[in-house]
């Protein structure tokens, strides 16, 4: 096998598929960890007090709502256009945050890896 099979063919100029999927790849795994580590160590509902209170914790938590429905309006019409059945992307945003987020963009990128290679 050649490194050209291995890392998927792309066009000329561009970075290896590979290349494009090891960054979000990484990103989920670890975030995953770190998540499942917290809700382990301080419960579900501790972050629910933290809102409450006003300030930088609101903010961020708005923020995130926002940076999320953005993701969400611009993922829903890519993944139609793709042929990606974006519904389990959807729920997992909506309960998991950047989780779902994150395995969208691994499962976008391996989508362009099993493409065919144009010719």
């Amino acid at each position: 096998m050649t490194s050209e099979v291995m890392v998927g063919r792309t066009a000329p100029g561009h970075p290896p598929v590979m290349y494009k999927l090891a960054l979000p790849l990484v990103a989920l795994v670890a975030f995953t960890i770190y998540t499942l580590l917290v809700a382990t160590e301080h419960g579900l509902w501790a972050l629910v007090p933290l809102h409450m209170v006003g300030g930088w914790p609101t903010q961020v938590f708005i923020d995130l709502v926002l940076a999320l429905s953005g993701f969400l309006a611009l993922a829903v019409p890519d993944a139609r256009r793709r042929g990606i059945d974006v519904r389990p992307f959807v729920v997992a945003t909506v309960l998991l945050g950047s989780i779902g987020m994150l395995a969208y963009i691994v499962r976008r990128q391996l989508g362009e890896s099993w493409r065919p290679a144009s010719a």
